[in-house]
């Protein structure tokens, strides 16, 4: 699993919203074939920490089938830079200060629409929340609620975006900030399916059976494809520490899950 590289040759604008202010790309990929992407650039409010965290949560949401915009890297050319300055100055100094190469997501494509919760009837939107609210309680990604859903709908499907702030993990494990495998750790009451998640009915037998197939020599392999050239080995090594922990204790923290519903 090794992120695809792509070339950033078009600037068209900063998407709508978020913190870190991604810009919408035009791309080439090595083949030639042209692709948009969401570029994300490290900058005061996004460190390269957070692409980091993005390039191993949205590996890691594919892996266990959960849908995400392809993640990718991009080169920005000094050229590119210098042509964006003249009509988004602020885009080119994020895209100046920026580790090279930049965070992107391929766009989903046309349909998709802010999600603002599920329709409690439909069983595959319902099946879909809940695997995604227990993905972001086991990556501790509290950055999915309502004021900021951080997620997209289409007909029955749910893609899910933005993984900046999750698996910050240093301190994890102790009382204070006990571990989803831990019997005092509570899941987050302010995520975006915390309802659709407890009530009722939930099947998480399938992304429990994928989760346990990730073992610690495919996480390793996962966290290998955040560049060297970022300079984040304490963060990545932290975040695989955490990964294989919840390896180790995976029946543990579903049991957790399973018990939020009791």
């Amino acid at each position: 699993m090794m992120l695809e590289t792509v070339d950033g040759i078009r600037y068209d604008d900063d998407a709508r919203g978020g913190a870190t202010l991604p810009s919408m790309m035009g791309c080439l990929r090595d083949d030639g074939q042209p692709v948009d992407v969401f570029v994300k650039c490290s900058w005061q409010q996004c460190p390269a920490g957070g692409l980091a965290r993005e390039v191993v949560g949205c590996l890691l949401a594919q892996r266990l089938g959960l849908v995400v915009g392809q993640p990718v890297l991009v080169r920005l050319p000094e050229e590119l830079t210098s042509t964006v300055r003249q009509v988004a100055p602020q885009a080119a100094y994020r895209m100046q200060q920026s580790v090279k190469p930049a965070f992107g997501s391929v766009a989903l494509g046309s349909g998709f629409l802010r999600c603002d919760g599920v329709d409690p009837s439909n069983n595959l939107l319902r099946q879909a929340a809940t695997e995604i609210w227990a993905f972001d309680q086991l990556i501790l990604n509290v950055d999915r609620n309502a004021r900021k859903p951080n997620c997209l709908v289409k007909g029955d499907v749910l893609a899910i975006i933005d993984h900046e702030k999750a698996l910050l993990v240093a301190g994890v494990g102790g009382f204070l900030a006990p571990a989803p495998w831990q019997r005092n750790w509570k899941s987050d009451d302010k995520h975006l399916f915390h309802t659709a998640a407890i009530e009722g009915t939930r099947d998480l037998d399938r992304l429990h059976k994928r989760w346990r197939d990730i073992g610690p020599e495919e996480i390793r392999k996962i966290i290998s494809n955040v560049p060297l050239s970022w300079g984040v080995s304490e963060v990545t090594a932290e975040m695989s520490g955490y990964l294989v922990d919840l390896h180790q204790n995976l029946d543990a923290a579903f049991d957790n899950l399973q018990r939020m519903a009791a």
